[in-house]
């Protein structure tokens, strides 16, 4: 039994570890594309047991933060993945979509120099997204 285990675990850290790579970039390229500013992602794998990856973004209106969000709900769903959770109000600064494994954050600019949400993190990886 504890061959098998090893197995799973082994395919699991391979293709799981690639599968939510690729949510966590499609996210980004998302954002990106529907002109976020400074797209991170910050890879909490060895920190934290809840999501692999934060994917944090802002933009100058809480109206930009909305529409960058609704892109990257569209693209995650193309490619199969449903947010489990979302929390897109009007008039909020900090908008989140959980993926689960992925965890979206979209701030306007002002909340996230606030929140400092990377700073948090400082100490794991982080990929600063092409612009």
């Amino acid at each position: 039994m504890r061959g098998d285990e090893s197995a799973v675990r082994e395919t699991w850290n391979g293709e799981g570890a690639e599968i939510t790579y690729g949510m966590a970039t499609t996210a980004a390229r998302a954002a990106s594309e529907m002109f976020a500013k400074d797209v991170v992602l910050v890879d909490l794998r060895e920190a934290v047991s809840y999501t692999d990856y934060f994917v944090i973004a802002s933009a100058e209106t809480e109206r930009q933060t909305k529409r960058i969000a609704e892109e990257v709900i569209e693209k995650m769903n193309e490619e199969g993945h449903r947010p489990r959770t979302r929390r897109i109000e009007e008039g909020t600064a900090w908008i989140s979509l959980d993926f689960i494994d992925v965890v979206v954050h979209i701030f306007t600019d002002e909340a996230r120099d606030y929140y400092r949400l990377e700073s948090l993190w400082r100490s794991v990886p982080q990929e600063h997204w092409p612009e």
